[in-house]
């Protein structure tokens, strides 16, 4: 029943981030990044929508840690991502201690410093970064 309460409310989100990328004026009231054009804003909820897709799958078990992992790392680049990474990470300050959204976080700040001082090995960024975290975390699905 967890499981299917944490797709439907992803779907609900999902279809949220649909509709804002679509029409100009929900995506202003759905974005909190002040100071893009229409054309940046789509550009970053787009970035947010696969994020969380990738957070999903790990989520619902459809992706191992090593696979999230993997995943994110070829995200990370994409300049487009990066700048949605530069630009969210107010945003995620408030993530509660030991979640797996401030763990996956925590490992995606060190990819993206990784990335920036060697861009050209972007493969191997991540590989040192840990074990998959424990898999009691309650909203994991």
């Amino acid at each position: 029943m967890r499981r299917a309460n944490t797709l439907r409310q992803h779907t609900l989100f999902l279809d949220q981030l649909d509709r804002a990328i679509a029409d100009p004026d929900l995506a202003a009231a759905l974005s909190t990044l002040p100071d893009l054009t229409v054309k940046e804003r789509r550009l970053m909820l787009w970035a947010n929508r696969e994020y969380s897709v990738l957070l999903l799958a790990h989520r619902v078990g459809a992706f191992c840690w090593d696979e999230l992992i993997g995943n994110l790392r070829v995200l990370c680049t994409n300049q487009v991502f990066k700048d949605y990474w530069q630009r969210t990470v107010e945003h995620r300050r408030s993530l509660p201690d030991g979640s797996l959204d401030a763990r996956v976080c925590a490992v995606m700040d060190n990819m993206m410093e990784e990335l920036e001082s060697d861009p050209d090995e972007w493969w191997v960024v991540g590989r040192d970064l840990g074990p998959e975290p424990d898999s009691s975390d309650s909203r994991r699905g």
